[in-house]
C-alpha cells in the first residue's frame, strides 16, 4: 500500500496512509463526544484520545457491568489504564484480551508497547513481531495510534514518546523499511524545529536504512517519500549534490505530479535554510 503525503505542509514529506475507509473517517481531534452517532465504546476512545482517561475508564467500566468479557471493551479499559499509569491492570486486561480474542493486531501492539514500557523486553519483541507480522504495511498500527490523520501534529508536539514506540518496533521487526521511514520523520521534524544538525544526520540515517531495505525488497511497495525525505535533509545540510540524486528517484515513484511540484518546493526550501542549520 503506497504510504506518503501527510506533514507536506510544514516541509516533512511524510506517509501518506490511505486505508480505504479509515482515511476517510473524522480525526478523532475534531469529533465531538456528545455526537449521538457515537457508539458507547467509540465515546469511550474518543475520551481517551482527548485526554479524559477517568471518564474513559468509568465509562468502559459501565459497558463491562453488562457485557463482561467482551474483548474489544477489555482493550479500551487496558488502554485507559495504561493511561491512568496503572500497568498491572492493563497487563491484566490485555492478558485476558488475547485469550479471548487470540492473534488480534490491535492488542498485540497494546500489550506490545506496554511490555516494553515495563522493562519486559522479550515479551515486547514477541508480541510486536507478531503483529508486524500480520501487518507488514503498518495501516493497522497507524490507525490505531490514530497517526493516519494527525502524523503531522502528533510529532511536532511532542516526538518523544514516538521515538520510543518506533525503537520497540524496530527492535521485534529490524527489516520493516516503513518503521525507519516513521523514525526518520521523528528525527526530522526534532530537527527542524530546533534546527539541530544531529538530529537531521539521524534522519539521513534511517531514510537511508529504509531505502536499502526497500530495494533489498523489490517485491514491496516503493513508495517516494523515503527517497523525498532523505532528498530534503540532504539538502538541509548542504549535500546538494546527494540531495539531487536523491530527488530524481523520487520522481521515478511520484504518485501524482502535484506531488512533484512540492517535493521541488520542500528541496528548494531546505538549500535555503541550510545556513541556519547548527
Amino acid at each position: 500500500m503506497d504510504v506518503m503525503n501527510r506533514l507536506m505542509p510544514l516541509a516533512l514529506i511524510a506517509l501518506a496512509v490511505t486505508l480505504g475507509g479509515c482515511a476517510k473517517r473524522v480525526p478523532k481531534g475534531q469529533q465531538n463526544a456528545t455526537n449521538p452517532s457515537l457508539s458507547p465504546l467509540e465515546k469511550v476512545r474518543l475520551d481517551l484520545f482527548q485526554g479524559r482517561a477517568e471518564e474513559a475508564l468509568q465509562a468502559v467500566n459501565r459497558i463491562l457491568a453488562s457485557q463482561p468479557d467482551q474483548p474489544e471493551v477489555l482493550l479500551e479499559r487496558g488502554r485507559c489504564q495504561m493511561a491512568l499509569g496503572k500497568p498491572k491492570l492493563a497487563m491484566s486486561d490485555l492478558d485476558r484480551c488475547l485469550i479471548l480474542r487470540p492473534q488480534w493486531t490491535e492488542a498485540l501492539y497494546e500489550r506490545g508497547i506496554l511490555s516494553g514500557r515495563i522493562g519486559e523486553r522479550e515479551k515486547s519483541k514477541s508480541d510486536l513481531k507478531q503483529a508486524l507480522t500480520q501487518d507488514v504495511g503498518l495501516e493497522l498500527y497507524l490507525n490505531w495510534r490514530s497517526l493516519d490523520s494527525n502524523l503531522e501534529s502528533r510529532l511536532r508536539s511532542d516526538p518523544s514518546p514516538w521515538f520510543k514506540e518506533f525503537e520497540m518496533l524496530a527492535d521485534a521487526e529490524p527489516n520493516n523499511p516503513t518503521i525507519y521511514v516513521l523514525r526518520g520523520l521523528c528525527f526530522l521534524a526534532a530537527g527542524e524545529g530546533a534546527l539541530n544538525r544531529s538530529a537531521f544526520v539521524r534522519a539521513e540515517d534511517d531514510f537511508t536504512r529504509a531505502i536499502n531495505l526497500f530495494k533489498a525488497n523489490p517485491m514491496l511497495a516503493q513508495p517516494y517519500d523515503a527517497w523525498a525525505n532523505r532528498a530534503f535533509v540532504r539538502a538541509f545540510q548542504g549535500k546538494d549534490k546527494e540531495a539531487e540524486e536523491d530527488k530524481a528517484e523520487a520522481f521515478k515513484r511520484l504518485p501524482t505530479p502535484d506531488h512533484g511540484r512540492e517535493v521541488n518546493d520542500r528541496v528548494a526550501m531546505a538549500k535555503a535554510r541550510a545556513r541556519e542549520l547548527r
